[in-house]
């Protein structure tokens, strides 16, 4: 590789991004980066076939800096479909890339796709991160709703949980030219956003918890790796030291969901530490049906589900639990701890906190509710990635509950 290009690399920054490598005029591979410094750098070494012609070939190097990941998975598909360098077209078809469909019908309908090949639809894309595209649609969705299933006789579940109109797929629903409008708004929305022409609404974003969870899954990062202490705030340090006074191997967090107190579901996720790193212990996942009556009352549901854990010995306690939550479901679950009979020096070490989604405050570790930003930078990124999850798993249990009720009526 030329000198020229190696300088180049070791100079970039390690902001969000997008690289160009250039032969002459003619760009040859683009590529995008959480940290540019730390992709540009592993080019230096001949790993593979790509790199190896890269060393080969590559006389310039051009990089982009931007604020966000999310906004270099969008401007790369920009910039692969205006430029269509060399080596993104031999080394990844078609086939392998991934592009937002959207529907040539009244109600669009939006999916995923490989094929280019329905000219019923129109695309967006093309895209390099499978992972990443589908997060970014699944937020766009709570924001501009549209549908993706096609007519039927019942309201979809979408529809249920307000990420979907629910007219454009119920065939006995009328629709009026209002509705009509603000459907095609959203589609219109969605579409200019994702192919870079309307680059306000990421920009915008500031929600730190759909933040992490978006820029975690861009990253594909296995595990939720936790902070160099060295980089926290003299603020947060002073708070680890004082309140997060507490050693944390093995955390659980819990959530429920039901629909109008219907199918009422709770849902259990544990992660564990190893080698300084937060991981999913998915062998101690667990789905709870709701047994009581009280469907409808997300505290007693919470302590119902923390209670029947708890009532456990044989799964190994946590050091720390969290709820999705506010001050109530705290409560609920600091009642299940005091009902235990037998509590071993585990259960009375055992700290219990709630996150309420919000107004980004953790209730329970002080008197006052403390912002999420306040906490240290490890609690900061573990707390919104375990509720996430465990919201999701409940979710996804809750639609499997709902489901067979649906087949066995």
């Amino acid at each position: 590789m030329l000198t020229s290009v190696i300088k180049k690399i070791k100079a970039a920054p390690k902001n969000p991004g997008i690289y160009i490598f250039y032969h002459g005029q003619n760009p040859l591979y683009i590529g995008k980066a959480s940290s540019l410094k730390n992709r540009l750098r592993s080019y230096l070494k001949i790993t593979d076939f790509k790199t190896e012609a890269l060393h080969r070939e590559a006389d310039a190097l051009k990089f982009i800096t931007l604020k966000s990941n999310i906004e270099a998975l969008i401007t790369e598909s920009q910039l692969i479909k205006k430029l269509k360098p060399r080596y993104n077209v031999l080394w990844r078809d078609d086939k392998n890339y991934f592009y937002v469909a959207i529907s040539k019908e009244k109600f669009p309908r939006i999916f995923i796709t490989h094929q280019l090949a329905n000219l019923q639809s129109e695309y967006v894309g093309p895209f390099t991160d499978g992972r990443a595209i589908k997060a970014i649609v699944r937020l766009l969705r709570r924001y501009f709703p549209y549908c993706t299933c096609k007519p039927h006789l019942r309201i979809c579940l979408n529809a249920q949980i307000n990420n979907c109109p629910g007219y454009c797929c119920n065939k006995q629903a009328t629709t009026n030219k209002q509705q009509g409008a603000d459907y095609k708004r959203n589609i219109t929305k969605i579409k200019n956003i994702l192919s870079g022409r309307d680059k306000k609404f990421i920009k915008a974003l500031q929600d730190p918890y759909e933040l992490l969870v978006l820029e975690k899954i861009w990253a594909h990062e296995p595990y939720l790796a936790t902070s160099d202490k060295r980089q926290a705030t003299s603020k947060n340090d002073s708070l680890s030291h004082s309140i997060f006074n507490i050693q944390l191997n093995k955390v659980e967090c819990y959530d429920n969901s039901h629909l109008a107190g219907k199918e009422a579901v709770g849902a259990m996720t544990a992660w564990t530490k190893e080698f300084g790193a937060w991981k999913a212990d998915k062998n101690m996942w667990r789905k709870f049906k709701i047994r009581g009556r009280y469907t409808e009352d997300d505290p007693r549901m919470m302590e119902e589900i923390v209670s029947r854990r708890l009532n456990h010995p044989e799964w190994p306690y946590p050091d720390l639990i969290i709820i999705d939550g506010g001050i109530t479901q705290l409560n609920a679950a600091k009642r299940a701890l005091s009902k235990l009979k037998v509590k071993s020096e585990k259960i009375k070490a055992l700290k219990v906190i709630s996150f309420a989604k919000p107004d980004q405050k953790v209730h329970g570790w002080k008197s006052s509710p403390i912002p999420l930003l306040e906490l240290p930078e490890e609690l900061q990124k573990l707390i919104p990635m375990a509720i996430q999850n465990t919201h999701n798993f409940a979710v996804r249990y809750h639609r499997a509950v709902r489901g067979r009720g649906i087949i066995q009526a």
